[in-house]
């Protein structure tokens, strides 16, 4: 497969950001807008019925469905069909729940479903009963149209983000991190998972951990990461990771990265070794596109956050570089900036858009 440039394009909201000029386009006229409520989504189903329902892409053909629901009964099955209301086919799963201080999370179901498809609409029902959710699957092949949003949260600016987004036929959404903002409230996650359901539970959302995720308190918590890496298990085993934190997956001729800001990354540590290997492991007649996300940018000229992300650049940009990475993108600065690398010099100026950095937030681009 030919890695085919005429179908690269990014777009912030409408409008056009070519990746041909990747510089920095700050602007000192530039006034901030406002920050908005918080939005609480309540819970209005029964206690047996499924919430927060989301999917995330498991392999080359199989879809994780998970879910919520406060019944501790409740059983962990999908059934799905191509016909609405018309099930030809149904998967049990695992099930979690954790602990927080004094709050107590429902029941987290978890069910791969597949084979699947390719580009096909899919009805299922999880729980063996209650509503009815739908979604479609990638694409094999070119085109393929990626949305891209970080720090995302839940306030009114977030529902007006996932309305625009909700306005396109995007395939797969990446989030490379800070998701609800919960920050140790735990009902703030339930609430996030609520608010997402409508657009979650029907494009797959492949999702990395910001530092509002981390939610350490020392001693009792030490590690941190548990609503996270409860809530929104990603295909890390897939790809011989170890970890929630850091994993990729493949799909449509793209070889996605997501690595952990938050996680170990020098050059003794399990994601460096698993970056290294999984790097690899690439196959670029099959997947011509290699592209990366993380939270922490590795270029910021915001003061916000800045040098965050150097000590993780000078651990893993060679990595990259070296790999011919086509595109890095992160989160963390509530700005929009776009970078080359400084590793870029005039020997490698047949790789002129390798490689280019792109920091957002809040806002989204689709990634054709």
């Amino acid at each position: 497969m030919e890695k085919s440039w005429l179908t690269v394009s990014l777009h912030l909201l409408t409008i056009l950001s070519s990746i041909q000029f990747p510089r920095s386009h700050a602007s000192s006229d530039y006034s901030r807008q406002p920050p908005r409520s918080l939005i609480f989504t309540p819970h209005h189903r029964s206690d047996s019925d499924p919430q927060q329902v989301h999917i995330s892409l498991v392999g080359r053909d199989r879809m994780k469905v998970s879910w919520i629901t406060d019944d501790k009964s409740a059983r962990s099955i999908v059934e799905y069909g191509k016909i609405p209301g018309k099930y030809e086919a149904s998967a049990t799963g695992e099930h979690t729940s954790y602990n927080y201080f004094f709050y107590s999370s429902g029941k987290i179901h978890n069910v791969e479903i597949g084979p699947l498809e390719a580009g096909t609409v899919y009805y299922y029902r999880c729980g063996g009963s209650g509503q009815e959710f739908y979604f479609k699957t990638p694409p094999s092949s070119f085109p393929i149209e990626f949305a891209v949003v970080g720090d995302l949260g839940q306030t009114e600016w977030t529902a007006s983000t996932l309305r625009h987004v909700n306005k396109t036929n995007y395939d797969v959404l990446l989030l490379p991190g800070d998701l609800s903002y919960a920050d140790s409230d735990q009902s703030l996650w339930d609430c996030f998972g609520r608010l997402v359901e409508p657009y979650a539970s029907h494009r797959p959302w492949m999702v990395t951990e910001g530092n509002h995720e981390i939610e350490i308190f020392p001693i009792i918590y030490p590690h941190g990461f548990k609503a996270f890496n409860s809530r929104w298990p990603m295909p890390f085993q897939e790809s011989g990771s170890t970890s929630n934190l850091y994993y990729s997956f493949e799909v449509a001729g793209c070889h996605v990265i997501m690595l952990g800001s938050y996680a170990e990354f020098d050059e003794k540590s399990s994601q460096y070794k698993w970056l290294t290997g999984d790097l690899g492991k690439v196959d670029r007649r099959r997947t011509p596109w290699l592209i990366v996300l993380i939270h922490a940018p590795w270029y910021n000229t915001n003061l916000a956050h800045k040098g965050e992300g150097e000590s993780m650049r000078k651990a893993m940009e060679k990595l990259l570089y070296e790999a011919r990475v086509d595109v890095v993108f992160a989160g963390h600065v509530h700005a929009y900036e776009r970078f080359v690398s400084h590793l870029f010099n005039l020997l490698s100026l047949i790789w002129f858009l390798q490689l280019v950095y792109i920091i957002f937030s809040f806002n989204f681009f689709f990634f054709k």
